[in-house]
């Protein structure tokens, strides 16, 4: 299945802590230090984004997001400025196929692209495990689709 980003931001919300800018080469170009890999990366923000990565106000709600994270003003949508030249790490970033939020519109878990549960919620663990996992459904829409019934069925929201 591939990959298709939702641009909610959740993935870029905190990678303040493992990216950060070591040298600054002026005309939007930069080397970013990766405190996970230890390795870095000259990335360059994109030029139909310069306007966007001159707004640092994201840092005011989000202090730890990613130095080249931002959102459109008015809009929900979340944006990596340097999208074209981004680190090997965000290239290879695919955050989940379903997120499951609970009756109080709280993040109950995500279910990744392999089908499994990423939670810390007994309760739909459990689900999970006892009515979602025996699913054999080889086709990946007809697969989400019994998800989403059976969760649904429990009181959950589920966004694809």
């Amino acid at each position: 299945m591939v990959f298709n980003c939702q641009q909610c931001g959740e993935c870029c919300s905190h990678l303040g802590l493992v990216h950060s800018i070591t040298e600054d080469h002026g005309n939007y170009e930069f080397v970013v230090f990766n405190r996970y890999t230890n390795e870095s990366d000259v990335v360059t923000v994109d030029a139909d984004k310069y306007a966007l990565y001159e707004d640092m106000s994201i840092f005011e709600k989000l202090p730890e997001a990613c130095p080249f994270f931002r959102h459109r003003p008015g809009s929900e949508k979340a944006f990596c400025t340097i999208h074209l030249t981004r680190p090997e790490i965000c290239r290879d970033y695919g955050c989940w196929r379903m997120l499951i939020v609970n009756r109080n519109g709280l993040r109950a878990g995500r279910i990744m692209f392999s089908r499994y549960l990423c939670s810390e919620d007994p309760l739909l663990t459990r689900i999970f495990e006892e009515c979602i996992d025996p699913i054999r459904e080889p086709d990946d829409n007809r697969w989400d689709n019994l998800v989403i019934t059976e969760l649904t069925a429990r009181g959950y929201a589920v966004r694809k």
